[in-house]
């Protein structure tokens, strides 16, 4: 195996340990947010919890395996269904197999702390689950991918690898945020005749998903209202949440690595789109259709990083003919 295509394998693999983290800490952060919601809302609305089922882009999978999406299956194929690989647990086992192969790259304790995180959420999530049981194992995962988060920014060499590491990070952060804003949305405008009355309880729970009421309120310094709360998750530049802070983020990791022109450039091209857009005037089917650019535009930049760094094939030199 030549040495270019065992540095690109280990390249990969620690994006997808950035990715993985990331998915996991989303997930369970979800799951709890929706818990906390429907205790506030009344039964008569039909919003449940399919709809993290279509955050996930994962309703084939599940109709597979469940007929119902109640809260009891819907919780334990996010959580701890191996057969789910976007659950909880898969993300964490994925995350710890991808820190194996890179323990190089990291502190010698990182990798320990990381298969701890997958034993925790094993143990957490075995057998049956009630409510409290299930919402402290998230909170416990919530807790620990944050602290290893802050350990590796604190250790690690923060040269290609981290870079590598940042990118699946935020890309991933990027996308969860479009999938959970456009499907919490969708619930609004579909069910406007049930849910008067609880629109704002709804992007209030936007704004909890990812932990950014405090800072909305911080910034923005105005009552929680749709257009407010699109332009602040999609445009503000300090809030690591948002859709542009992401962006931005992607964009100083890839102005740190190698051949980075095509990424480079696609990643620009899309920060320029979004400050373009006027999303705080965005409704119903048209925010619908921008949320669905920008996740075609997340993964044309993850095929590009792989085009690149991933999958690359060096140009042999040509040698001179006698």
């Amino acid at each position: 195996m030549s040495k270019h295509h065992t540095l690109s394998r280990t390249a990969e693999r620690i994006y997808w340990l950035g990715r993985y983290l990331e998915r996991a800490e989303n997930t369970a952060r979800i799951i709890n947010v929706n818990a906390n919601i429907m205790v506030d809302l009344p039964t008569r609305l039909p919003l449940g919890w399919r709809p993290l089922i279509e955050i996930m882009s994962a309703e084939d999978e599940f109709e597979a395996l469940f007929e119902v999406a109640n809260e009891k299956n819907v919780v334990r194929f996010m959580t701890s269904d191996r057969r789910n690989t976007g659950s909880v647990l898969s993300s964490l086992d994925s995350a710890r197999e991808n820190a194996r192969t890179v323990r190089e790259m990291m502190p010698r304790v990182a990798f320990e702390y990381i298969n701890d995180l997958y034993l925790f959420a094993k143990e957490g999530l075995a057998g049956n689950q009630s409510r409290s049981r299930t919402r402290a194992t998230m909170e416990g995962v919530l807790a620990r991918t944050q602290q290893i988060d802050g350990f590796l920014s604190r250790t690690m060499l923060h040269g290609d690898g981290w870079s590598f590491m940042r990118l699946g990070q935020f890309l991933e952060r990027a996308d969860m945020g479009t999938r959970i804003i456009d499907v919490r949305s969708r619930d609004l405008f579909e069910h406007t005749e049930v849910i008067e009355g609880y629109e704002l309880l709804q992007w209030r729970s936007i704004l909890r998903s990812l932990h950014a009421m405090q800072a909305y309120r911080a910034s923005v310094q105005d009552p929680v209202a749709e257009d407010l709360v699109l332009e602040f998750l999609f445009k503000n530049e300090t809030l690591p949440r948002s859709i542009a802070y992401c962006l931005k983020s992607m964009r100083n990791s890839l102005r740190a690595l190698p051949r980075n022109e095509k990424p480079l450039a696609q990643c620009n091209r899309q920060l320029r789109s979004l400050k373009a857009a006027d999303v705080g005037e965005f409704n119903g089917k048209k925010l619908h259709a921008f949320i669905d650019e920008r996740q075609l535009d997340l993964a044309a930049l993850h095929d590009q990083i792989g085009k690149t760094y991933f999958y690359h094939r060096p140009r042999m030199r040509r040698t001179k003919q006698k």
